[in-house]
């Protein structure tokens, strides 16, 4: 019996070799063409860069200045009593935030100053305790409720605050259930 011709052992038909020819060209052309992109791509990117800078309002450029010329001993020109880098009436994002996180945000003031000392906001857990420590007795969540709405205790844009009444309440360590619906603190 007579062996059969590998594939491999065969020489390339001139129909094969025209093939490789204008493969070969074709992928010459797309990788000059992949280094044109990254040429692009990098002009791009750098031109980003300049445009998120000129977004900011120049504060991170500012920022880095101000490091930099407490680096170097010299002074920055702030006015007294108010940090450098920060615009007055703007919100200025921390200079260094840690990725992945959202950058802390400072408000100024005219005058540089801090905004105003405002009473800490009271949550619904700690309106709820003083309410029922005030009763002295346990209370009924309608109650609860009602007395919170009557004495418009807890200002909220909820549209359904008896649902944040409930889980607060059902979650809260402070406020112990005495039976079904009724609290004490």
């Amino acid at each position: 019996m007579p062996r059969k011709k590998s594939k491999l052992a065969t020489a390339p038909t001139a129909a094969k070799r025209k093939q490789l020819a204008t493969t070969q060209v074709q992928f010459k052309k797309l990788e000059s063409r992949l280094a044109a992109l990254d040429k692009e791509y990098a002009a791009l990117q750098a031109a980003t860069g300049q445009l998120a800078a000129g977004l900011l309002g120049g504060a991170a450029s500012r920022v880095k200045a101000s490091a930099a010329a407490k680096a170097s001993g010299r002074s920055s020109k702030a006015k007294p009593g108010r940090k450098p880098g920060v615009q007055v009436g703007k919100k200025v994002a921390a200079a260094k935030a840690k990725p992945g996180r959202k950058p802390k945000v400072q408000v100024v003031t005219k005058r540089g100053r801090p905004a105003a000392n405002k009473p800490p906001r009271q949550t619904v857990e700690s309106v709820v305790i003083a309410l029922l420590k005030a009763n002295k007795k346990p209370m009924a969540f309608p109650e609860i409720m009602a007395t919170i709405q009557k004495r418009k205790l807890i200002k909220t844009k909820s549209a359904n605050f008896a649902n944040v009444l409930r889980r607060t309440i059902s979650t809260s360590r402070a406020i112990k259930r005495v039976s079904r619906g009724t609290y004490r603190a």
